[in-house]
């Protein structure tokens, strides 16, 4: 006879396991007030250890010493007991576990109330956040950069490929590569003209215009955390790489792009010929003769692009707990009907990013789909537009005809018009066209009716959605624009910081400095508006600028803040040019 198990165990684990993934994926299920409880013991030794005394009594067995549930006992359990170090369990707030541990949840769930003193079940609190913090440290450990990602909350780290680690240095070259419009043959256009920040690094055009005039089939899609994404386009199940996808834009001829096409040599050229390039070369790719090739060239691109993260919206700070009312309660109901089985909407927009294809550090495999949401329903052969048939192009299997990626839906409302060829203008009609389970156009030569296509997914079916939720949605698709994004100096065009935006010069002498860390310590004088005379420590924008700095030497530089911290560039020594 199989031995059962302690109700305590059974029971937190089943809690947990449901808990954490109704309230990150399907909407929150623990109230509002247990978001708002806290911990009233403090980060103790004491308080830290009595919590893993209680742990290792009464929750190993299920989610094991490292919380990562992979025991014998916890591979048995249906449900599957949750991954307290799992990123998802990042946005679950201490009053939320010690709710869990309190109240339980009917009918599987009793309360453990009288099993644990108030004080224990914040221990254990204590101690699950503790497995949390070491697991994330692991991570930084394995990403072995200096780069600070500022992961938003709830977010894994993303998966860094082993041949391209992300530096400071590499992400500050690419920032400038990612705005030069020396990287097309004309030099009319760079990256960023059709990933621009201020549309989360899409653009308003439904399709590319290239540096030639030629118009493309499909629209850009949003990069903001395109670190996450295993298959990076539209409709190409075998583009998963940033650094092969980085060389399609500027060499392809089928639309011609940046038009780059047999110029590779006057590509290095044109970009030697910059004087801030040889220092930001040279500091990307230490120890090389040569730093200048077109391998470095689009690594750092895309190092600078796995760093534009997105996870600050309204909704984020709603979700994480930090500010309860950011959304309204319109947006509250739009997330219950995005997450609910009638909608339907998460099946290929779930996730902490919002979509179905998704990769991240340490995650088991890459999940990939592609979808037919009913868009077309031509008559012929084929029921989409020849140009435009989604993955078939690659398959030559007729039941991928019109199957393209869910794109992320972060940011959504910053990046109409909408679908893969931005045939759809506004987010209304975007909601218009699924709750009729397709779209149906009248007449044309793309007339029919998407609902009765053969390769629609399952997912895609007549909603009829009433005006008060079509409205709830769309406040709920509101909230998701992260406003930080946009304006970020940090994914700024650098060229532009370096030529006309206002300079905070700051004078004082080094009091410290760490080479490793890419930081320096200076007791300074007041920075004309921008900040008091102290003694503060500021990260190099370019970590190259420390060589010939030493302690007590009178420097200068150029002072900006992101975020919390305090950057320093051009730092050199004072009265040198």
């Amino acid at each position: 006879m199989r031995r059962s198990l302690p109700p305590c165990l059974l029971c937190l684990a089943f809690l947990l396991s449901q808990v954490s993934r109704a309230h990150v994926g399907h909407g929150h299920v623990l109230p509002a007030k247990a978001r708002r409880l806290v911990n009233p013991l403090p980060l103790s030794t004491d308080n830290i250890q009595a919590g893993q005394n209680l742990y290792q009594a009464r929750c190993v067995a299920c989610h094991g010493a490292d919380g990562r549930a992979n025991t014998p006992l916890a591979l048995r359990m249906q449900p599957r007991p949750a991954n307290l170090v799992d990123h998802l369990m990042d946005s679950m707030r201490d009053g939320e576990i010690w709710w869990v541990q309190t109240h339980g949840v009917a009918p599987a769930m009793p309360s453990f109330s009288k099993t644990l003193k108030p004080d224990e079940r914040w221990q254990v609190v204590l101690w699950v956040k503790e497995l949390q913090r070491r697991q994330h440290a692991e991570e930084r450990t394995k990403l072995a950069s200096d780069y600070d990602w500022q992961i938003p909350a709830g977010f894994p780290y993303p998966k860094i490929p082993a041949d391209n680690p992300v530096t400071t240095a590499k992400v500050t070259l690419g920032r400038y590569l990612f705005y030069d419009k020396r990287l097309s043959g004309n030099q009319t256009q760079s990256c960023a003209t059709c990933h621009q920040q201020r549309y989360a690094f899409a653009d308003q055009r439904g399709r590319g215009l290239g540096s030639t005039g030629e118009l493309h089939p499909r629209g850009a899609m949003s990069l903001a955390n395109v670190a996450y994404s295993p298959a990076l386009t539209w409709a190409n199940p075998n583009m998963r790489r940033l650094e092969q996808q980085a060389l399609v834009p500027m060499f392809g001829d089928h639309p011609v792009e940046m038009g780059m096409t047999g110029q590779e040599g006057k590509l290095i050229q044109r970009l030697k010929q910059e004087p801030r390039y040889q220092p930001l070369f040279a500091a990307a790719y230490p120890g090389e003769p040569e730093p200048f090739t077109l391998s470095n060239i689009v690594k750092a691109i895309s190092t600078f692009e796995r760093t534009i993260l997105s996870g600050r919206s309204p909704y984020d700070q709603y979700r994480t707990g930090q500010n309860l009312k950011a959304i309204s309660e319109s947006a509250k109901r739009g997330e219950t009907m995005f997450y609910s089985e009638r909608a339907e909407c998460f099946h290929c927009h779930g996730g902490f990013n919002f979509t179905g294809t998704v990769d991240y550090l340490d995650k088991g495999f890459a999940e990939v789909e592609f979808h037919n949401n009913g868009l077309y329903n031509i008559k012929g052969e084929l029921s989409y537009p020849k140009d435009n048939t989604g993955i078939y192009e690659f398959t030559q299997n007729p039941a991928d005809v019109g199957r393209f990626k869910a794109p992320s839906l972060r940011n959504v409302a910053v990046t109409a018009p909408y679908m893969h060829d931005g045939s759809i203008k506004t987010l209304s009609e975007v909601l218009d066209h699924y709750s009729a389970g397709g779209r149906t156009i009248a007449s044309g030569e793309y007339a029919g009716v998407g609902a009765g296509n053969p390769n629609r997914s399952e997912f895609i079916k007549p909603i009829g959605f009433t005006a008060r939720e079509k409205a709830d949605l769309l406040a709920f698709l509101n909230s998701l624009t992260d406003q930080e994004l946009l304006v970020d100096e940090r994914y700024s065009d650098p060229w532009l910081a370096d030529d006309s935006k206002p300079r905070h010069v700051l004078h004082g002498v080094v009091k410290d400095l760490d080479e490793n860390a890419a930081t320096v310590l200076i007791k300074h004088g007041p920075v004309d508006t921008f900040m008091p005379g102290m003694t503060m420590e500021f990260h190099l924008v370019t970590p190259s600028d420390l060589k010939g700095i030493s302690i007590g030497q009178t420097v200068e530089g150029d002072v900006s803040r992101r975020g919390d911290e305090y950057w320093i560039d051009h730092l050199h020594p004072a009265g040198a040019k």
